[in-house]
């Protein structure tokens, strides 16, 4: 049973993987498709997931913001003999 469980958990972690790496344009193909097998009641659900479909990197890492800071001055370091 617990294997079960064990695979059940990296079947999932798998799918959530390959939806994070899969190219937008697969992604936006793959919810129209899956848009046409979902219940009435989740259509909408699906329709605000394509419409929002962006690449998963860059929605919230801001590491290439514009203002960029300015690099810190140079140091000098003094060396004293013994």
């Amino acid at each position: 049973m617990q294997s079960l469980i064990a695979y059940f958990i990296v079947a999932i972690a798998l799918l959530y993987a390959g939806w994070l790496f899969m190219p937008l344009v697969m992604r936006r193909w793959l919810i129209a498709r899956l848009i046409t097998l979902v219940p009435a009641s989740q259509r909408a659900r699906f329709a605000r997931l394509q419409s929002g479909a962006e690449t998963v990197g860059c929605s919230t890492c801001k590491g290439c913001a514009t203002d960029a800071p300015s690099p810190a001055p140079d140091k000098t370091i003094q060396l004293h003999r013994r």
